[in-house]
Protein backbone atom coordinates (compact mmCIF):
# COMPACT_ATOMS: atom_id res chain seq x y z
CA UNK A 1 0.00 0.00 0.00
CA UNK A 2 1.19 3.16 -0.79
CA UNK A 3 1.07 5.53 2.41
CA UNK A 4 1.48 9.36 2.49
CA UNK A 5 2.65 10.85 5.47
CA UNK A 6 2.20 14.50 6.62
CA UNK A 7 5.12 15.99 8.58
CA UNK A 8 8.86 15.04 9.10
CA UNK A 9 8.81 15.99 13.53
CA UNK A 10 9.29 12.78 15.62
CA UNK A 11 5.84 11.82 15.70
CA UNK A 12 5.79 11.72 11.32
CA UNK A 13 9.14 10.08 11.20
CA UNK A 14 8.40 6.99 13.73
CA UNK A 15 5.38 6.43 12.43
CA UNK A 16 7.01 6.43 8.58
CA UNK A 17 9.60 3.52 10.47
CA UNK A 18 6.67 1.83 11.37
CA UNK A 19 5.09 1.83 8.57
CA UNK A 20 8.38 0.78 6.35
CA UNK A 21 8.40 -2.21 8.89
CA UNK A 22 5.06 -2.77 8.50
CA UNK A 23 5.67 -3.73 4.64
CA UNK A 24 4.47 -0.53 3.09
CA UNK A 25 5.38 1.81 0.08
CA UNK A 26 6.09 5.32 2.27
CA UNK A 27 6.95 8.60 0.62
CA UNK A 28 7.08 11.34 3.42
CA UNK A 29 6.28 15.36 2.85
CA UNK A 30 7.54 17.87 5.41
CA UNK A 31 8.16 21.58 4.52
CA UNK A 32 11.02 22.02 6.72
CA UNK A 33 14.72 21.50 4.81
CA UNK A 34 15.24 18.06 7.39
CA UNK A 35 13.38 16.22 10.08
CA UNK A 36 12.50 17.36 13.47
CA UNK A 37 13.05 21.28 12.56
CA UNK A 38 9.31 22.27 14.60
CA UNK A 39 8.68 21.71 17.76
CA UNK A 40 10.80 18.30 17.85
CA UNK A 41 14.09 20.48 17.58
CA UNK A 42 14.75 21.74 21.05
CA UNK A 43 12.70 19.28 23.35
CA UNK A 44 13.02 19.15 26.79
CA UNK A 45 14.33 15.86 26.36
CA UNK A 46 12.49 13.66 29.09
CA UNK A 47 10.96 10.19 27.84
CA UNK A 48 8.36 9.38 30.40
CA UNK A 49 6.39 5.98 30.84
CA UNK A 50 5.02 4.91 33.57
CA UNK A 51 5.07 8.42 35.31
CA UNK A 52 3.85 10.06 32.31
CA UNK A 53 1.48 13.15 33.72
CA UNK A 54 -0.71 15.54 31.49
CA UNK A 55 -0.54 19.81 31.97
CA UNK A 56 -3.41 19.57 33.67
CA UNK A 57 -3.60 19.16 37.27
CA UNK A 58 -6.66 20.76 39.96
CA UNK A 59 -4.86 23.54 41.06
CA UNK A 60 -3.94 24.89 37.48
CA UNK A 61 -7.38 27.52 36.92
CA UNK A 62 -5.87 29.00 40.21
CA UNK A 63 -2.44 29.09 39.30
CA UNK A 64 -3.02 29.99 36.04
CA UNK A 65 -5.31 33.16 37.75
CA UNK A 66 -2.50 34.32 39.66
CA UNK A 67 0.58 34.53 37.00
CA UNK A 68 -2.20 36.18 34.58
CA UNK A 69 -0.28 39.30 34.23
CA UNK A 70 2.99 37.75 34.83
CA UNK A 71 5.47 38.44 31.24
CA UNK A 72 8.23 35.27 33.43
CA UNK A 73 5.05 33.47 34.64
CA UNK A 74 5.33 29.44 33.96
CA UNK A 75 1.88 29.55 32.35
CA UNK A 76 0.56 32.68 29.80
CA UNK A 77 -1.62 33.88 27.45
CA UNK A 78 -1.61 36.49 25.61
CA UNK A 79 -4.77 38.76 25.18
CA UNK A 80 -6.53 38.18 21.47
CA UNK A 81 -9.22 38.17 20.13
CA UNK A 82 -8.85 34.92 18.65
CA UNK A 83 -12.03 33.14 19.87
CA UNK A 84 -10.21 29.38 19.10
CA UNK A 85 -7.65 30.53 21.59
CA UNK A 86 -9.90 31.46 24.60
CA UNK A 87 -11.95 27.76 23.16
CA UNK A 88 -9.67 25.88 23.61
CA UNK A 89 -8.37 27.52 26.85
CA UNK A 90 -11.84 27.08 28.60
CA UNK A 91 -11.61 23.46 27.86
CA UNK A 92 -8.17 23.00 28.78
CA UNK A 93 -9.21 24.72 32.56
CA UNK A 94 -12.69 22.10 32.24
CA UNK A 95 -10.41 19.47 31.95
CA UNK A 96 -8.43 20.02 35.35
CA UNK A 97 -11.05 18.16 37.68
CA UNK A 98 -9.34 15.20 39.57
CA UNK A 99 -11.52 12.97 38.09
CA UNK A 100 -10.69 13.80 34.16
CA UNK A 101 -7.20 14.07 35.34
CA UNK A 102 -7.09 10.72 36.52
CA UNK A 103 -8.85 9.52 33.56
CA UNK A 104 -6.72 11.00 31.01
CA UNK A 105 -3.83 10.14 32.72
CA UNK A 106 -4.26 6.37 33.03
CA UNK A 107 -5.01 6.57 29.18
CA UNK A 108 -1.75 8.43 28.52
CA UNK A 109 -0.27 6.14 30.62
CA UNK A 110 -1.53 2.96 28.40
CA UNK A 111 0.12 4.60 25.43
CA UNK A 112 3.53 6.32 27.32
CA UNK A 113 4.46 2.49 28.62
CA UNK A 114 3.68 0.90 25.12
CA UNK A 115 5.65 3.90 23.62
CA UNK A 116 8.91 2.91 25.87
CA UNK A 117 8.73 -0.51 25.43
CA UNK A 118 8.95 0.15 21.30
CA UNK A 119 11.73 2.65 21.82
CA UNK A 120 13.37 -0.35 23.90
CA UNK A 121 12.90 -2.40 20.86
CA UNK A 122 13.92 0.51 18.16
CA UNK A 123 17.39 1.06 19.90
CA UNK A 124 18.44 -3.28 19.79
CA UNK A 125 17.42 -2.64 16.09
CA UNK A 126 18.31 0.58 15.49
CA UNK A 127 21.56 1.73 17.93
CA UNK A 128 22.47 4.72 16.95
CA UNK A 129 23.42 7.80 19.01
CA UNK A 130 20.44 10.13 20.27
CA UNK A 131 22.12 11.27 23.71
CA UNK A 132 20.29 8.56 25.56
CA UNK A 133 20.55 8.15 29.12
CA UNK A 134 18.72 6.02 32.09
CA UNK A 135 19.72 7.80 34.87
CA UNK A 136 15.92 9.32 35.76
CA UNK A 137 14.98 13.05 36.37
CA UNK A 138 15.65 14.53 39.83
CA UNK A 139 12.44 16.83 40.30
CA UNK A 140 13.55 19.54 43.50
CA UNK A 141 10.59 21.11 45.50
CA UNK A 142 11.64 24.96 46.71
CA UNK A 143 8.20 24.36 48.96
CA UNK A 144 8.97 22.29 51.68
CA UNK A 145 4.93 21.89 52.17
CA UNK A 146 4.74 20.87 48.31
CA UNK A 147 7.26 18.63 48.42
CA UNK A 148 5.58 16.64 51.61
CA UNK A 149 2.43 16.26 49.62
CA UNK A 150 3.66 15.00 46.12
CA UNK A 151 6.24 13.01 47.97
CA UNK A 152 3.37 11.02 50.14
CA UNK A 153 1.06 10.97 46.79
CA UNK A 154 4.32 9.34 44.85
CA UNK A 155 4.73 6.92 47.65
CA UNK A 156 1.32 5.96 47.96
CA UNK A 157 1.29 5.01 44.60
CA UNK A 158 0.14 1.42 44.50
CA UNK A 159 2.13 0.41 41.25
CA UNK A 160 5.96 0.01 42.31
CA UNK A 161 7.33 0.97 38.88
CA UNK A 162 6.00 4.56 39.50
CA UNK A 163 7.15 5.18 42.73
CA UNK A 164 9.96 7.92 43.15
CA UNK A 165 12.87 8.05 45.78
CA UNK A 166 12.23 10.22 48.69
CA UNK A 167 15.53 12.25 48.87
CA UNK A 168 16.17 15.33 51.61
CA UNK A 169 18.38 18.14 50.26
CA UNK A 170 21.81 16.56 51.77
CA UNK A 171 20.52 13.21 49.80
CA UNK A 172 20.09 15.39 46.18
CA UNK A 173 23.40 16.71 46.78
CA UNK A 174 25.29 13.05 46.82
CA UNK A 175 23.01 12.09 44.22
CA UNK A 176 23.89 14.94 42.03
CA UNK A 177 27.18 16.69 43.29
CA UNK A 178 27.03 19.41 40.41
CA UNK A 179 24.03 21.00 43.03
CA UNK A 180 26.85 21.74 45.54
CA UNK A 181 26.89 25.25 44.09
CA UNK A 182 23.33 26.11 43.82
CA UNK A 183 22.18 29.17 44.69
CA UNK A 184 19.01 27.65 46.16
CA UNK A 185 18.77 25.01 49.25
CA UNK A 186 15.82 22.86 47.62
CA UNK A 187 13.11 21.28 50.31
CA UNK A 188 14.34 18.00 48.69
CA UNK A 189 13.24 15.97 45.31
CA UNK A 190 12.09 12.75 44.06
CA UNK A 191 14.34 10.83 41.94
CA UNK A 192 12.32 9.29 39.14
CA UNK A 193 14.86 6.72 38.37
CA UNK A 194 12.84 4.54 35.84
CA UNK A 195 12.38 8.09 33.63
CA UNK A 196 15.26 8.36 30.76
CA UNK A 197 16.26 11.40 28.07
CA UNK A 198 17.04 11.57 25.04
CA UNK A 199 17.70 14.49 22.60
CA UNK A 200 14.50 14.34 20.33
CA UNK A 201 16.03 16.31 16.85
CA UNK A 202 18.97 14.00 16.79
CA UNK A 203 16.50 10.89 17.45
CA UNK A 204 14.23 11.81 14.54
CA UNK A 205 17.15 13.12 11.95
CA UNK A 206 19.03 8.88 12.72
CA UNK A 207 15.35 7.53 12.14
CA UNK A 208 14.57 9.53 9.14
CA UNK A 209 18.34 8.27 7.94
CA UNK A 210 17.38 4.24 8.89
CA UNK A 211 13.96 4.84 6.90
CA UNK A 212 15.53 6.43 3.98
CA UNK A 213 18.01 3.11 4.10
CA UNK A 214 14.83 1.03 4.15
CA UNK A 215 13.53 2.82 1.22
CA UNK A 216 10.99 5.95 2.74
CA UNK A 217 11.28 8.60 0.53
CA UNK A 218 11.28 12.54 2.23
CA UNK A 219 10.26 14.95 0.30
CA UNK A 220 11.93 18.37 1.96
CA UNK A 221 10.70 21.69 1.31
CA UNK A 222 7.01 20.45 -0.05
CA UNK A 223 4.58 22.49 1.12
CA UNK A 224 0.85 20.75 1.66
CA UNK A 225 -1.99 23.10 0.60
CA UNK A 226 -4.82 20.91 1.03
CA UNK A 227 -6.16 16.71 1.26
CA UNK A 228 -7.79 16.18 -1.94
CA UNK A 229 -11.05 14.81 -1.58
CA UNK A 230 -13.30 12.54 -3.55
CA UNK A 231 -16.75 11.81 -2.37
CA UNK A 232 -15.83 10.27 1.48
CA UNK A 233 -11.78 9.38 0.53
CA UNK A 234 -9.23 11.17 0.95
CA UNK A 235 -7.26 10.31 -2.26
CA UNK A 236 -3.88 12.42 -1.67
CA UNK A 237 -2.54 15.90 -1.36
CA UNK A 238 -2.29 18.91 -3.52
CA UNK A 239 1.28 20.23 -2.82
CA UNK A 240 3.26 23.28 -4.06
CA UNK A 241 4.87 20.91 -6.36
CA UNK A 242 1.63 19.31 -7.89
CA UNK A 243 -1.11 16.57 -6.75
CA UNK A 244 0.20 13.29 -4.97
CA UNK A 245 -2.33 10.67 -4.91
CA UNK A 246 -2.21 7.42 -2.08
CA UNK A 247 -3.78 4.87 -0.60
CA UNK A 248 -3.71 5.97 2.63
CA UNK A 249 -2.89 9.57 4.00
CA UNK A 250 -1.07 10.16 7.33
CA UNK A 251 -1.66 13.71 8.99
CA UNK A 252 1.01 13.92 11.77
CA UNK A 253 1.18 17.97 11.19
CA UNK A 254 1.19 19.50 14.14
CA UNK A 255 0.29 23.06 14.67
CA UNK A 256 -1.25 22.70 11.26
CA UNK A 257 -3.60 19.58 11.39
CA UNK A 258 -6.31 21.38 12.70
CA UNK A 259 -6.39 23.88 9.57
CA UNK A 260 -5.94 20.88 7.19
CA UNK A 261 -8.57 19.08 8.60
CA UNK A 262 -11.36 21.82 8.86
CA UNK A 263 -11.95 22.15 4.86
CA UNK A 264 -13.05 18.41 5.63
CA UNK A 265 -15.45 19.34 8.30
CA UNK A 266 -13.36 17.97 11.16
CA UNK A 267 -12.94 20.50 13.64
CA UNK A 268 -10.47 19.68 16.20
CA UNK A 269 -9.09 21.67 19.08
CA UNK A 270 -5.16 21.30 18.53
CA UNK A 271 -4.38 24.75 19.26
CA UNK A 272 -0.25 26.20 19.47
CA UNK A 273 1.17 26.53 23.06
CA UNK A 274 4.66 28.26 22.37
CA UNK A 275 8.06 26.82 24.53
CA UNK A 276 10.85 28.34 25.00
CA UNK A 277 14.51 26.23 25.08
CA UNK A 278 17.55 27.52 25.60
CA UNK A 279 21.11 25.44 24.89
CA UNK A 280 24.57 26.01 25.01
CA UNK A 281 28.25 23.96 25.53
CA UNK A 282 27.81 22.02 29.33
CA UNK A 283 31.29 22.83 31.91
CA UNK A 284 32.53 19.58 32.29
CA UNK A 285 32.74 20.67 36.46
CA UNK A 286 29.71 22.59 36.87
CA UNK A 287 27.08 20.32 34.60
CA UNK A 288 24.75 18.11 35.96
CA UNK A 289 25.05 14.38 34.91
CA UNK A 290 21.48 13.76 35.36
CA UNK A 291 18.33 15.38 33.93
CA UNK A 292 16.83 17.91 37.14
CA UNK A 293 13.10 19.51 37.02
CA UNK A 294 12.05 22.80 39.10
CA UNK A 295 8.81 21.66 40.01
CA UNK A 296 7.75 25.59 40.97
CA UNK A 297 9.31 27.61 37.95
CA UNK A 298 7.92 24.33 35.74
CA UNK A 299 11.39 24.22 33.86
CA UNK A 300 13.83 21.15 32.95
CA UNK A 301 17.47 20.63 32.80
CA UNK A 302 18.88 18.66 30.63
CA UNK A 303 22.10 17.07 29.71
CA UNK A 304 22.82 16.24 26.25
CA UNK A 305 26.24 14.92 26.03
CA UNK A 306 28.57 17.80 25.98
CA UNK A 307 25.60 19.86 26.02
CA UNK A 308 23.40 21.61 29.23
CA UNK A 309 19.44 22.55 27.83
CA UNK A 310 16.91 24.35 30.16
CA UNK A 311 13.14 24.15 28.43
CA UNK A 312 9.77 24.71 29.56
CA UNK A 313 6.84 27.55 29.65
CA UNK A 314 3.80 27.71 28.19
CA UNK A 315 2.56 30.34 26.45
CA UNK A 316 -0.78 30.94 24.34
CA UNK A 317 0.10 33.54 21.41
CA UNK A 318 -1.17 31.80 18.56
CA UNK A 319 1.27 31.22 15.99
CA UNK A 320 3.67 33.38 16.70
CA UNK A 321 6.75 32.26 17.43
CA UNK A 322 8.88 35.44 18.40
CA UNK A 323 10.27 35.14 22.09
CA UNK A 324 10.03 37.45 25.28
CA UNK A 325 13.39 38.37 26.29
CA UNK A 326 11.87 38.41 29.94
CA UNK A 327 10.77 35.09 29.53
CA UNK A 328 14.10 34.12 28.02
CA UNK A 329 15.84 36.00 30.68
CA UNK A 330 13.63 34.80 33.30
CA UNK A 331 14.70 30.79 32.75
CA UNK A 332 17.98 31.68 32.46
CA UNK A 333 18.39 33.26 35.48
CA UNK A 334 16.63 29.95 37.24
CA UNK A 335 19.33 28.04 35.81
CA UNK A 336 22.16 29.80 36.86
CA UNK A 337 20.92 30.14 40.27
CA UNK A 338 20.62 26.16 40.52
CA UNK A 339 23.83 25.32 38.24
CA UNK A 340 25.77 28.56 38.85
CA UNK A 341 29.00 26.83 36.98
CA UNK A 342 27.29 24.41 34.48
CA UNK A 343 28.58 26.55 31.52
CA UNK A 344 28.34 30.31 29.55
CA UNK A 345 24.72 31.27 29.62
CA UNK A 346 26.19 33.70 27.27
CA UNK A 347 26.61 31.63 24.40
CA UNK A 348 22.89 30.43 24.87
CA UNK A 349 21.04 28.94 21.73
CA UNK A 350 17.60 30.36 22.00
CA UNK A 351 14.63 28.57 20.32
CA UNK A 352 10.97 28.83 20.96
CA UNK A 353 8.65 26.08 19.22
CA UNK A 354 5.05 25.45 18.74
CA UNK A 355 3.23 22.50 20.67
CA UNK A 356 0.10 20.78 18.98
CA UNK A 357 -2.12 20.85 21.98
CA UNK A 358 -5.57 19.38 22.38
CA UNK A 359 -7.26 21.05 25.36
CA UNK A 360 -6.85 17.41 27.56
CA UNK A 361 -3.03 17.09 26.34
CA UNK A 362 -4.02 13.65 24.88
CA UNK A 363 -3.21 13.25 20.82
CA UNK A 364 -5.72 12.00 18.45
CA UNK A 365 -4.66 8.28 17.32
CA UNK A 366 -5.89 6.52 14.35
CA UNK A 367 -9.08 6.78 11.81
CA UNK A 368 -10.99 9.68 10.60
CA UNK A 369 -14.76 9.58 9.26
CA UNK A 370 -13.10 10.08 5.58
CA UNK A 371 -12.01 6.38 4.56
CA UNK A 372 -7.98 6.79 3.93
CA UNK A 373 -7.51 9.18 5.87
CA UNK A 374 -5.77 9.21 9.55
CA UNK A 375 -4.30 10.80 12.15
CA UNK A 376 -1.27 10.77 14.52
CA UNK A 377 -1.26 14.29 15.83
CA UNK A 378 -1.63 16.61 18.76
CA UNK A 379 0.79 15.21 20.86
CA UNK A 380 1.91 18.56 22.41
CA UNK A 381 4.46 18.33 24.73
CA UNK A 382 4.68 14.40 25.04
CA UNK A 383 4.53 13.78 21.65
CA UNK A 384 9.09 12.79 22.12
CA UNK A 385 7.47 9.88 24.95
CA UNK A 386 4.78 8.89 22.61
CA UNK A 387 6.11 8.77 19.09
CA UNK A 388 7.07 4.89 18.99
CA UNK A 389 4.16 4.00 20.85
CA UNK A 390 1.54 6.18 18.33
CA UNK A 391 3.66 5.34 15.71
CA UNK A 392 3.65 1.48 16.11
CA UNK A 393 -0.34 2.01 16.59
CA UNK A 394 -1.15 3.75 13.69
CA UNK A 395 0.98 1.48 11.25
CA UNK A 396 -0.74 -1.62 12.86
CA UNK A 397 -4.14 0.65 12.21
CA UNK A 398 -3.31 0.66 8.67
CA UNK A 399 -2.47 -2.51 7.72
CA UNK A 400 -5.58 -3.80 9.06
CA UNK A 401 -4.21 -5.20 12.15
CA UNK A 402 -5.77 -4.70 15.83
CA UNK A 403 -3.43 -2.28 17.81
CA UNK A 404 -2.05 -3.90 20.52
CA UNK A 405 -3.19 -1.06 23.24
CA UNK A 406 -6.80 0.25 24.10
CA UNK A 407 -6.72 3.72 22.28
CA UNK A 408 -10.01 5.05 24.25
CA UNK A 409 -9.64 8.41 24.99
CA UNK A 410 -7.14 8.64 22.35
CA UNK A 411 -9.01 8.67 19.16
CA UNK A 412 -10.85 11.89 17.30
CA UNK A 413 -14.44 10.42 18.56
CA UNK A 414 -13.89 11.95 22.03
CA UNK A 415 -14.64 15.44 20.39
CA UNK A 416 -17.95 14.50 18.98
CA UNK A 417 -19.39 12.76 21.50
CA UNK A 418 -20.38 16.90 23.36
CA UNK A 419 -18.18 16.14 26.12
CA UNK A 420 -14.83 17.91 25.02
CA UNK A 421 -15.69 19.39 22.14
CA UNK A 422 -14.04 23.08 21.95
CA UNK A 423 -15.35 24.53 18.47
Amino acid sequence: MKVLVLGAGVVGVAAAYYLLRAGHEVTVLERREGPGLEASYANGGQLLGETIQPWLAPDVPAMALRNLARADAPFRARFSFDPERWLWGAAFLRNCTAARVARITADLRRLSVYSMAMLSELRAAEPFDFDHSSLGVLRLYRDGGKFARSADAAMKEENPARRPEHLSWQDCLALEPALGSSRVRFAGGLHFHQEETGDAYKFSAALAAAAERLGASFRYGCTIERLIQTGAKVSGVKTGDGEESADAVLLSLGCESAKMLRPLGLRVPIYPVKGYAQTFAASPDGAPKLALHDVAHKTGITPFGGRIRIAGTAELDGFDKRADPRRAAAMLDDLMEILPNCGDPGQAELWTGLRPMTPDCAPLIGRTPHENLYLDTGHGSLGWSLACGSGRVIADIISGRAPEIDLSGLTIERFFNGEQQNG
